[in-house]
């Protein structure tokens, strides 16, 4: 059984790929937020113009961090929608996230 589980009957153990299918399903084909505002990944090239080092993950908004996880996050935290539906016209949403990665189950004699 997966750990992770969409609404959609998406299913993973892999908390990263959990995050790129949302990202997938409410990221929009342009880019934009609904404030009209562009969130995309600058190349290397791009983001050393803008005065970043290479090494690090710049929005088109100009939010930058070196840390892979909190730049996904960031798409995340702009696209999600407030009732989670994607782009596909689907519902989107972490399901029984209070199940516990692992089960602990008592031996016979309580231990």
């Amino acid at each position: 059984m997966s750990l992770f589980h969409c609404s959609c009957g998406f299913a993973i153990d892999d908390a990263d790929e959990l995050g790129d299918h949302f990202r997938g399903v409410f990221t929009p084909d342009d880019d934009a937020h609904a404030s009209g505002r562009v969130h995309v990944e600058l190349t290397d090239d791009a983001a050393r113009l803008a005065g970043f080092p290479a090494a690090v993950h710049v929005c088109s908004c100009r939010f930058a961090t070196d840390d892979a996880s909190e730049f996904d996050d960031h798409f995340l935290l702009v696209f999600t929608p407030p009732d989670h539906i994607g782009t596909d016209g689907l519902k989107h949403s972490l399901i029984d996230p209070a199940t516990p990665a692992r089960w602990h189950v008592a031996r016979d004699d309580g231990e």
